[in-house]
């Protein structure tokens, strides 16, 4: 939906498309967003979105070239709002290809996505590139928001032994905010890989980050693997990482513990792909840690998608 800042609504597989991994809400409509809108409260709608150049809402300090004081909105400034271009077309091997560009109000970039889908091969690429149109150097932060339908008794994959840390939990969470730990056992030994059946009154929600970033668990450059696996059907859903490019991962686990709209908490999972372990973009500059586009230059990266198991480490 380019008009709704490239949200992709529905991602299906299996036979006949029947599987959906993408959760919707059923009481949030679709509407264009404004910059003093809440994400949670007015566009938390499902799908995916994009989020750029931070997920939280900060005010940036003072740094070079730029004045203090520039208020970024609440999950960015890309969802919900028309992207200034889009171009639909077919390569010659078939695949689909819809390219979608923004001129950023926040930061002086232009904000560009490739999305490329390979006839029969059930994989989708996406391919981003920032342009940097100031003499300045222009930090950011970026993750894929793509809210995912989930069922008692899935399996949530990560590479094993991925540090991770708690920024936030709530009541009845395993874990606390500020817990360090790696990846599936959180300190008090709860296995996260396995996706829980709460009601309402034991649910609850937490948001998990990268502690560094995903070279801690993989070879090399190998690929990084995250996803959601069915044991019930043998589905499979997985993001194919390379970490020199998309060094971390961020989770949103809510179970049945948290909604925004201040209605029934929802049952879901947001699994981002990442660059920045914040959702601060002030937290990551005050840190030292900011990525940020060189002046005049520009900063690109990729990753897959796969509605199949990949045979990686």
């Amino acid at each position: 939906m380019p008009d709704l800042g490239g949200k992709i609504v529905s991602l299906r597989s299996g036979l006949d498309l029947k599987t959906e991994w993408l959760w919707k809400s059923d009481r949030i409509a679709y509407q264009l967003a404004e910059f003093n809108h809440s994400y949670t409260q007015r566009h938390d709608t499902g799908g995916v979105d994009e989020c750029f150049p931070s997920v939280d809402e900060c005010e940036l300090p003072q740094y070079e070239g730029n004045a203090p004081g520039l208020i970024l909105p609440d999950h960015g400034e890309l969802y919900g709002r028309p992207w200034a271009e889009h171009e639909c077309k077919t390569a010659d091997d078939g695949s689909a290809i819809l390219l979608l560009k923004q001129q950023c109000q926040t930061l002086p970039v232009i904000f560009e996505r490739r999305l490329t889908v390979a006839p029969d091969r059930g994989t989708i690429r996406f391919e981003y590139c920032v342009r940097n149109q100031s003499d300045s150097a222009a930090p950011f932060s970026w993750c894929l928001h793509p809210a995912l339908a989930i069922t008692p008794g899935m399996k949530l994959r990560l590479p094993e032994n991925h540090q991770l840390y708690c920024s936030y939990a709530s009541d009845n969470a395993p874990l606390t905010t500020g817990d360090q730990f790696r990846w599936p056992l959180t300190p008090n030994g709860t296995d996260l890989s396995v996706i829980p059946d709460p009601d309402t009154d034991s649910g609850y929600a937490t948001k998990l980050l990268s502690h560094q970033d995903l070279f801690d668990c993989t070879s090399g450059n190998s690929p990084a693997i995250a996803g959601l696996e069915n044991p019930a059907t043998g589905e499979a859903l997985h993001f194919v990482l390379p970490p020199a490019e998309v060094p971390h991962i961020a989770l949103w686990l809510n179970y049945r513990g948290w909604a925004g709209d201040g209605g029934v908490p929802y049952f879901n999972l947001v699994l981002e792909p990442a660059i920045g372990n914040a959702d601060s973009l002030r937290e990551l500059l005050d840190r030292g840690t900011a990525p940020a586009v060189p002046p005049l230059a520009s900063r690109s990266w990729s990753f897959e998608v796969h509605t199949t198991t990949p045979q990686l480490c």
